[in-house]
């Protein structure tokens, strides 16, 4: 029978046999060698026990009240992860169990519930893998769950397959209309709502744009500004930062950073300030705040105070860096544009669809 294996008997020593004494624990062994080598627990007949006691002048008390509950502990297991309705004759093997170990009411419960939790973890988990042939609806009425009894478990086995799974999105870094299907589809069969921490969320949110921008057809953008003959608008950003190349001074000021007040020649006094050493250094500095529009001809920079046009045929390159995307033209003139992170990625996943397209 499940969960059962076989154990050896204990052997009589010198002594036991010379006062006539047996290992009693060894009737307990009996049992459950016999419902290991039986398919149903109710084949355990009280005349079957009532041998195993007197051959061996066991009695059931306290000393042995623990191995007696795990044999039931066995029973229940095998009950829950296999019954199939609340009637299912299946449950007969646990009260039968009961009566012929002579175990109480109290522990019968404890090991109950222990069992039905462990058999719901698993069934839940069926459930996912498509081996588990009830709806959740149908396990909660085997259990006698309400909706709540078992939902915390169902919500643990389903971020127990979402971790694993998100590391397969994460390591791709795209989460495709598939894999979001199939994570909503497992929430409906165990009955939880489809909902993620808010940074599983943030990232499942830009994995899905990527995909789209690689694989979803490019769009059709309406824009108030007039387009050429076949020109289409594929993609639009607002808050894109036009960047321009500079050179800024900066004041070495590590002394006062590590609060090292060390004086050398480096430094000078002006009243009662230090005055460090300065150096220059060349930074890509947002000058100017707007929107950026890609079609399928030119790339398109509109604000308030400025407008700017690259035409793809007149472009010699572009590339991602962290968060700016750098297009250079054929003439060497390169323009630089700022974006918040996840708004780069998907907007050059895009632009370079329309490139690879227009070939």
């Amino acid at each position: 029978m499940n969960g059962f294996e076989k154990q050896e008997l204990e052997t009589q020593g010198m002594m036991s046999r010379l006062f006539g004494s047996k290992p009693g624990h060894n009737a307990l062994v009996e049992i459950n060698n016999f419902l290991a080598e039986s398919t149903a627990a109710t084949e355990l007949t009280e005349e079957i026990v009532s041998n195993f006691i007197k051959n061996w002048g066991a009695k059931f008390d306290s000393s042995n009240i623990e191995y007696r509950s795990s044999m039931y502990r066995k029973v229940a297991d095998h009950v829950y992860i296999s019954a199939v309705s609340k009637d299912d004759p299946v449950f007969e093997e646990t009260k039968h169990i009961a009566q012929v170990l002579e175990l109480p009411e109290k522990l019968q419960r404890l090991a109950d519930n222990g069992a039905k939790k462990v058999a719901y973890f698993s069934r839940c988990r069926k459930i996912i893998s498509g081996e588990e042939p009830l709806t959740i609806s149908e396990i909660n009425n085997v259990f006698g769950y309400d909706y709540e009894d078992g939902y915390d478990i169902r919500v643990q086995v389903f971020h127990d397959y979402l971790n694993k799974k998100f590391d397969e999105i994460a390591e791709q870094q795209r989460f495709s209309p598939d894999e979001e299907t199939a994570l909503r589809e497992i929430c409906t069969k165990l009955d939880i709502p489809y909902e993620f921490k808010p940074n599983i969320q943030n990232a499942l949110d830009k994995y899905r744009y990527l995909w789209s921008a690689e694989n979803a057809p490019l769009g059709d953008i309406k824009v108030d500004f007039p387009l050429n003959e076949g020109e289409i608008c594929h993609a639009a950003a607002q808050q894109a930062g036009f960047c321009e190349h500079k050179t800024i001074e900066k004041e070495d000021n590590y002394f006062e950073l590590t609060r090292r007040l060390e004086i050398d020649e480096t430094i000078s006094f002006k009243g009662e300030k230090i005055e460090h050493p300065h150096f220059t250094e060349e930074v890509t500095a947002v000058v100017d705040i707007g929107y950026l529009f890609f079609t399928n001809q030119r790339i398109i920079y509109l604000s308030n105070k400025m407008a700017k046009v690259v035409e793809l045929n007149d472009l010699d390159n572009a590339n991602l860096s962290v968060n700016i995307i750098y297009f250079t033209k054929k003439d060497g003139e390169s323009i630089a544009i700022k974006f918040n992170d996840d708004v780069a990625e998907v907007m050059f996943a895009i632009f370079k669809r329309i490139l690879n397209e227009r070939q």
